[in-house]
This record gives structure tokens, sequence and C-alpha cells, in this order.
């Protein structure tokens, strides 16, 4: 799966605690989860890094969840937007750690 982040946010939680919270995740998608991308906002536009989740829990009394990673997120190349303004995730969009892999740009990856 891949969330969107702002740098503050990007930083301080995924990077510094290796985990990600406040997610709507569909719960029969919960299963099928095996990593997170982080798809950094403008003015960076690209997923910069992938995560193997650990686990997924509901976040406080909400029906929003909070993902741990096994480990530290990985940096890798940059997935940028391309030429398709429309592609920026506003919100947790899914896809696979491959397809994430091989693209160069959004528009392979979703």
């Amino acid at each position: 799966m891949v969330v969107p982040a702002r740098e503050d946010g990007f930083k301080e939680v995924f990077l510094g605690e290796d985990c990600w919270f406040a997610i709507r995740i569909n719960s029969s998608m919960i299963p099928k989860i095996k990593y997170i991308a982080a798809y950094q906002v403008a003015p960076v536009s690209a997923i910069t890094h992938i995560a193997e989740v650990k686990s997924i829990e509901q976040w406080k009394d909400t029906n929003k969840y909070i993902v741990y990673f096994n480990g530290s997120a990985q940096k890798i190349k940059k997935v940028e937007l391309g030429n398709s303004k429309g592609k920026a995730p506003q919100s947790l969009r899914y896809s696979s750690k491959q397809r994430i892999l091989n693209a160069s740009t959004l528009d392979g990856v979703f």
C-alpha cells in the first residue's frame, strides 16, 4: 500500500518511529498488506521509501489503523509523479511491492 506523507510527519513518524497511523484500511485488505510505501507530497512528489509490515492494529478508539514496520523503512529509487498530476495519492492506495520497485513513475504503480 502507498500512503501520502508530508515532510514533517514523514521524518518524525515514518522514519523516526517506524510506523504510520490513522490510516483508513478496509478490514478485508489487512491480511493482504505486506509492505507500506511513502509518497512524499510536493515538493518531493515521489515514492521514496518502503517498509515491511510487522503488524496492523486498531488506532485508539477509531475505525482507523496503525501500521508497525518490521525494522526501518528502506530508501528506494524515486518513483516520481510524472506528467499525471491527478495520480498523486490523496489517501491510501493499494499496489504491490514489485510494481512499486519496477516503476519509474506513478503510472506504473497504480
